[in-house]
């Protein structure tokens, strides 16, 4: 992807009626590409995405579900149209596939630490709850660009290839896997979910929270969404304390938005376990088991994480 980050910037910035001169490249990654520019007086970012990494058809999925969410009240980054009215671009670079779609900027400002509190925990229930109440109203009927389910990042993570040293990992993986497999679905429980809904991913405007990047988005279990939340807030080193607070607090919230069996909390724990096993396959993998040379937060992440993995995995 950096091999191309200007020229599929500036064909991205074409479709959507953008000067490039006023265009400022904020992030990138490995599979994808984010710029930022003003346009009367507001500020909108432009997603460039690698075929290899999301294909067009799914991306579509994700902005117009982004933007029925937003046509009902809630405050997410809506996605807004190209020179051609079409929410999604295909672009063809050097012979590679990318997809450019266009945000309006999310108001407010990042979370800070400071903020982290009872309050905030009970307002991020609160958004979650009603995002899910009102997904519950969603039918996406076209299979082609129909987000797919939570299975399909679970057999990505599986096809990674590991050393016989993880052996243990792979194995609470799939047993994780089997487990959740089984769990029921209904209306009530299963949709549309953001999946990645932790304070990077989010602003505080006032009293409001702002959300944006669906990226991840998936058909999975809400309860999944609630696990994600919990398993990003608590610190690297994990604090009961902490936990409990937060979930106490984000539950009020949410019950008061969305009503959710009690019952499906006692399956936030594998929840978390597979976003924990997870994560630790996909960084294991990245830097080729030399801890050492990941970024801060991923040397954190898995200092000693083998260990507590194998030591608190869930009985299933």
């Amino acid at each position: 992807m950096e091999k191309y980050h200007t020229e599929v910037f500036y064909a991205a910035a074409y479709k959507f009626g953008i000067r490039s001169e006023g265009t400022q490249i904020t992030h990138f990654s490995e599979h994808s590409l984010v710029g930022s520019f003003e346009r009367d007086g507001a500020k909108y970012f432009l997603r460039v995405t690698n075929s290899l990494h999301k294909q067009f058809e799914k991306i579509i999925g994700e902005v117009q579900w982004v933007n029925f969410l937003n046509g009902k009240g809630l405050r997410i980054s809506r996605a807004i149209h190209s020179l051609d009215g079409n929410l999604a671009e295909r672009l063809i670079v050097a012979d590679n596939c990318f997809t450019a779609v266009c945000f309006k900027g999310a108001q407010g400002r990042p979370v800070r630490r400071s903020d982290q509190s009872e309050n905030l925990f009970k307002r991020m229930g609160m958004f979650m709850g009603k995002m899910h109440n009102i997904t519950k109203q969603y039918v996406h009927e076209d299979l082609i660009t129909r987000r797919s389910d939570w299975s399909v990042e679970t057999k990505k993570v599986l096809g990674i290839d590991l050393p016989t040293s993880e052996k243990d990992i792979i194995r609470r993986y799939v047993a994780l896997l089997e487990y959740v497999s089984e769990l029921p679905y209904s209306v009530d429980s299963y949709g549309l979910i953001h999946a990645d809904f932790h304070y990077g991913n989010f602003f505080i405007d006032g009293d409001s929270i702002y959300l944006f990047d669906f990226d991840a988005c998936r058909y999975s279990w809400f309860i999944d969404d609630i696990a994600v939340a919990l398993f990003y807030a608590s610190p690297i080193v994990s604090s009961s304390s902490y936990a409990n607070t937060f979930l106490t607090s984000f539950m009020e919230g949410y019950r008061a938005k969305n009503c959710l069996e009690e019952v499906w909390l006692k399956e936030i724990p594998y929840f978390i376990k597979l976003r924990e096993i997870g994560r630790y396959i996909k960084l294991f993998h990245a830097c080729g088991g030399k801890i050492e040379e990941l970024h801060q937060w991923g040397r954190d992440f898995m200092k000693n994480r083998k260990e507590s993995i194998i030591r608190d995995f869930p009985v299933v």
